[in-house]
């Protein structure tokens, strides 16, 4: 089964920074899944840094050599963080090209979640 860590990562970068910093100190072990994995508590963080910046989480083969992954944020009506869409893809069908659209997809699938939920974008 295809398994993503992107929803992982989304999950932990929309907490606070008092609480990533909790979860992940700098001598926390993270284990390889695959040679890819991010296994660096400091590459993490700068890794979910990047992620509340773009509002997207890519993964690139980190749990699985054959997969890669998006994920955007799935929000309440309070704007709170309660899940995350993401959408795995076997490398045979993954390009750097597609990036862009798998993203897309994924915000647009999260949005319509979140709406759902009662969440209004500020857009």
């Amino acid at each position: 089964p295809a398994h993503c860590t992107s929803v992982g990562k989304m999950l932990l970068a929309s907490l606070p920074e008092q609480e990533i910093a909790a979860r992940l100190p700098d001598d926390a072990e993270l284990a390889a899944m695959t040679p890819n994995s991010i296994t660096d508590p400091a590459a993490l963080r700068e890794t979910l840094a990047g992620i509340r910046a773009r509002g997207v989480a890519v993964e690139s083969r980190e749990s699985n050599p054959d997969v890669s992954c998006v994920a955007a944020p799935v929000r309440d009506r309070t704007g709170a963080v309660v899940a995350a869409l993401s959408i795995s893809v076997p490398m045979i069908r993954w390009s750097d090209e597609r990036l862009g659209e798998l993203e897309g997809l994924a915000v647009k699938g999260a949005a319509e979640l979140s709406e759902r939920l009662g969440h209004r974008s500020a857009a």
